[in-house]
This record gives structure tokens, C-alpha cells and sequence, in this order.
């Protein structure tokens, strides 16, 4: 059976955050004409998918300036290793499961 490295790992992720960064771009792009070229489409929907995506773009921007400078993965606690599945699902993570503060709630 197959183990794939961590490095083999975070190269995969970086192309995933790749592709969602081109997306997300792509997305600001239409909204900003939608927005401009439909008079009956919803400010308030349209602001809200642009925060969205502008919030999206920061986090993958920051993941891909860590992958890098090969900082990224690792828990700013205990530096142990985050999890691929968490990294992909978030990539502004920067705990792993242990050392992740408690949600404020």
C-alpha cells in the first residue's frame, strides 16, 4: 500500500488552494459586474458573497504564502502536524485539534 509523504500531501493541497483561489477570483469578478450591470440584483446578497469570497481569498493567500516558506501544516502551539482533512477544510488553520482554542459561543 501507498503512503503518501506529508510534502506529497501539502503539493496536493497547494494545488486545491490554488484552483479555489482562481475560483474565488473569477467569483469577485462577477459579482462586481453583476452588481454593476443588474440594477435588481440584491445589494445586500451580492455584499454578502463578496466578504465571502474576499475573506476566502485571504485565508487561501495566507495558506499558499506559508506553503512557501514552508511553515505551513504545523500547529503555532506544539508544532506538531495538522491534519491534511483540517488544512483542507480550513486553511486558516494554524492548530491542530489539541491546542485549538475553545470557540467563543
Amino acid at each position: 500500500m501507498y503512503a503518501a509523504s506529508r510534502q506529497d500531501e501539502l503539493g496536493v493541497l497547494r494545488i486545491v488552494l490554488e484552483e479555489q483561489y482562481e475560483r474565488h477570483t473569477t467569483q469577485l469578478a462577477l459579482l462586481a459586474r453583476q452588481a454593476s450591470q443588474l440594477p435588481g440584483a440584491d445589494p445586500a446578497a451580492t455584499a454578502a458573497l463578496t466578504a465571502a469570497s474576499r475573506r476566502a481569498l485571504g485565508d487561501i493567500a495566507r495558506a499558499l504564502h506559508y506553503l512557501e516558506q514552508d511553515g505551513y501544516g504545523s500547529c503555532e502551539r506544539c508544532a506538531g502536524d495538522i491534519p491534511i482533512e483540517q488544512l483542507a477544510h480550513r486553511p486558516s488553520t494554524r492548530f491542530c485539534t489539541a491546542c485549538r482554542p475553545p470557540r467563543a459561543g
